[in-house]
């Protein structure tokens, strides 16, 4: 019996994840080393106390119950993320903490990276075209110069529709499809970007209203012709768009508010349908 005791006591004190056994008071009965350091202290400081009187009190967190627990604050001396698990007995409760801090912060590390690669990406992922990032650089490049040179600018926002009226049934294909049409159609100076879903937005310079609303129902009035086999039966596509020129006073968000709102006036109105 007590090779066995002496056994599970050398178990306890070296097992690599830290163990922390209350009483049903909740008094830390034991705790071993793993434990001991992960708390940055020596484990006869910890003996005795209760959640209440547990210092520096960051450390009542250990005693929420099972997840992760992140550790930080005033006393500490570095953060610390565990993983905690109970076992309840009538006796008390014996808690397993594991220590995954490093884990945590790596994530955070590749989140940062990821989000730093989002920033400097200027290209919708599905169509190529211009994100919505790169579109904001370039309208407000275009605002400055009109503003400066006072030369004509439009902007057109055009929305690919679904006789459903739900922009989710429209396919990746018929994005795909109506993207290459805008763009193969537009002049080589202007700038053409996918805004979301199922809005594209066009930059047109050196361009007055006029003009710039004769090129896009040209262009629109072409969607017709195309074929996306991947629609489904009985299922229709149609584009329309608003157009606003740059005045003074407008800045980019103005300018694609007036846009907007020129499209959302336009109602159900048809300007042209792809076919299956």
């Amino acid at each position: 019996m007590s090779q066995n005791s002496g056994f599970q006591s050398i178990l306890f004190q070296h097992c690599p994840c830290g163990i922390l056994v209350t009483d049903q008071e909740g008094s830390i009965l034991q705790l071993n080393e793993a434990m001991a350091s992960m708390l940055d202290g020596q484990a006869e400081q910890f003996l005795g106390k209760t959640p209440q009187t547990l210092r520096p009190t960051v450390y009542q967190s250990l005693f929420k119950g099972s997840g992760v627990l992140h550790l930080a604050g005033p006393g500490i001396e570095r953060e610390r993320w565990l993983v905690c698990s109970e076992i309840d007995e009538p006796s008390g409760t014996t808690r397993f903490y594991q220590d995954v801090t490093q884990q945590v912060q790596l994530q955070q590390q590749v989140n940062t990276l990821l989000q730093q690669v989002e920033e400097l990406t200027i290209t919708d992922e599905l169509t190529g075209l211009a994100n919505p990032r790169a579109l904001n650089r370039a309208l407000s490049s275009q605002v400055t110069r009109s503003r400066r040179y006072d030369n004509p600018l439009c902007l057109a926002v055009i929305e690919l529709m679904a006789n459903s009226n739900s922009a989710a049934d429209i396919s990746d294909d018929a994005i795909l499809a109506t993207s290459r049409h805008l763009r193969d159609r537009l002049r080589w100076v202007d700038t053409i970007a996918r805004w979301d879903q199922n809005h594209f937005v066009v930059i047109l310079p050196e361009t007055n209203a006029e003009h710039g609303t004769q090129l896009i129902e040209k262009i629109c009035a072409g969607f017709s012709d195309i074929v996306i086999p991947s629609l489904q039966e009985g299922q229709t596509l149609q584009l329309g768009f608003g157009l606003a020129q740059w005045k003074k006073g407008d800045d980019s968000r103005l300018l694609m508010e007036r846009a907007a709102q020129m499209l959302n006036a336009q109602g159900e109105q048809q300007i042209a349908s792809a076919v299956t």
